[in-house]
């Protein structure tokens, strides 16, 4: 159950909050993201009016946390937009070299990734090409993180869900208990330590499904400079 509540943090500040109602919740909470939508969860009985009292209560941080997200570089997409332009593998830059008269293929060493024979031949077939071979990596390293985390004893309990990569325009991560955790592939930009951060977050949520003070103290638990690394994936996608 959805409803857009118009709503003004400051005079600075107006937002559309997205009022998510759900019939398994008992609490309020309240997230930013880094595409500027303001979701509110609560119960399916919550009075607007008691909906209203907690945004005007949280209305400095929702502001904080606007102004956060705006004044960050916008993120990288995946094909570039010039050939000639730096992508970047776990938050190094690299050159991208065209080698129409190669053997067809990419190749990955000291810095320069060279894109051979066909997919050199027109800018189309780059793009697609490194696309592909940003998947292959994302694919084998997200792999092996969530084995690796899922291994921790807070979260060994649980069963290890699959994994899903795709490019998303609003959020680095998810977890669902029907379809498992799905990782935006827009992630392999970023260095490990904040990769890391994401798939710990999503492993909380095999526990936690909200935001709440029980998630984040299994944040504490388990990645106590969480915070550190979620500025980091901040920063370093720009």
């Amino acid at each position: 159950m959805a409803q857009q509540l118009p709503f003004d943090f400051s005079s600075l500040t107006p937002a559309t909050v997205e009022v998510l109602r759900s019939a398994k919740r008992r609490t309020i909470a309240l997230e930013v993201h880094p595409n500027l939508r303001v979701i509110l969860r609560a119960p399916v009985r919550c009075p607007e009016a008691v909906i209203r009292t907690f945004l005007r209560s949280r209305a400095e941080w929702v502001t904080q946390q606007l102004a956060h997200f705006r004044a960050l570089p916008p993120r990288p997409t995946l094909a570039p937009n010039a050939l000639a332009s730096r992508q970047r593998l776990l938050g190094v830059a690299f050159e991208i070299r065209l080698m129409p008269d190669a053997s067809t293929g990419l190749q990955y060493d000291s810095g320069v990734l060279s894109v051979n024979g066909r997919h050199a031949r027109d800018t189309a077939a780059t793009a697609r090409a490194l696309i592909e071979w940003y998947r292959q990596q994302a694919r084998t390293l997200f792999e092996s993180l969530v084995d690796a985390w899922h291994a921790h004893p807070r979260f060994a309990r649980y069963e290890r869900p699959p994994l899903k990569i795709r490019a998303m325009r609003s959020r680095w991560g998810s977890l669902s208990t029907r379809s498992g955790m799905t990782l935006n592939l827009l992630l392999i930009h970023a260095p490990l330590s904040a990769i890391e951060y994401v798939v710990v977050h999503e492993l909380c949520h095999l526990r936690y499904r909200g935001h709440g003070r029980e998630f984040y103290g299994l944040m504490d638990s388990v990645l106590p400079d969480w915070r550190a690394r979620k500025l980091l994936l901040e920063v370093s996608t720009g």
